[in-house]
């Protein structure tokens, strides 16, 4: 039932080196964005977002079967973190979580839109559990931008003193991700390369995507249509908001 947002226990250092290159202009011919630069434009940005809204996929293939796509909409708050997900197409259509420790204590709420498991109504469940981990590469605890933007500046501290690390001057490609533009960057690291993608304004994910080392892929992300700042309230993380189907 979790939701493995980007994958970010082993997917975060690899994307926080690709952020680096989303945004700031240096002073270079190419153009590229620099590294400093765009750490210092994602951690102010980070600082004035309290809360967001957007449209996130996630396909990933689990015990050598790659699952079908699913799709779902995504709220945020900062403080207390708390995130809510309901799925919007099929295979899942109707789902609904929602994780909010402030609330719920260390439990994910669920409940299914359909079928037999449907016929159980609001579950409380672990987010390490078999059931919420069944289908999941990832937690739930990892959800969403705000843990990525704390690992993005915590990494940059770390890797600002290597005068080794050039990854910051190799240029980034615009793409367009969704409709959304982006900047994208891959990097090759030990059996995977991992393509990142990040609005080229906003500095916020639009696309990871990891490759194993025959090329196929393994798991792929995307998060669209964001809205910062809307002012999610205790409503927007409670089982009891008549807008829900908990």
């Amino acid at each position: 039932m979790a939701y493995g947002a980007g994958g970010l226990r082993a997917l975060l250092p690899r994307l926080v080196v690709a952020v680096f290159l989303c945004a700031a202009r240096s002073s270079a011919e190419s153009g590229a964005p620099t590294v400093e630069g765009l750490v210092r434009r994602a951690i102010e940005a980070a600082g004035k977002v309290d809360d967001y809204t957007c449209t996130s996929t996630k396909q990933e293939k689990v015990d050598d079967k790659t699952l079908p796509e699913e799709t779902f909409v995504l709220k945020q708050r900062k403080a207390p973190d708390c995130v809510y997900l309901k799925w919007v197409v099929e295979p899942y259509k109707n789902r609904e979580t929602i994780y909010c420790p402030a609330r719920y204590g260390d439990k994910i709420r669920v409940h299914e839109g359909a079928g037999v498991a449907g016929w159980f109504g609001t579950l409380s469940i672990d987010p390490e559990g078999m059931f919420a981990r069944r289908n999941n590469r990832h937690s739930i605890r990892e959800a969403g931008v705000f843990h990525l933007l704390k690992v993005v500046g915590e990494r940059f501290e770390r890797a600002r003193g290597d005068p080794e690390d050039a990854i910051g001057h190799r240029p980034a490609v615009e793409a367009d991700v969704r409709g959304e533009p982006s900047y994208c960057f891959s990097i090759d690291e030990e059996s995977t390369k991992t393509e990142i993608c990040l609005h080229r304004t906003l500095c916020l994910p639009t696309r990871v995507k990891t490759f194993d080392a025959s090329g196929a892929v393994i798991e792929s992300y995307t998060w669209t249509d964001y809205h910062l700042n809307v002012g999610l309230g205790d409503r927007d993380f409670d089982v009891g908001n008549p807008a829900y189907g908990f």
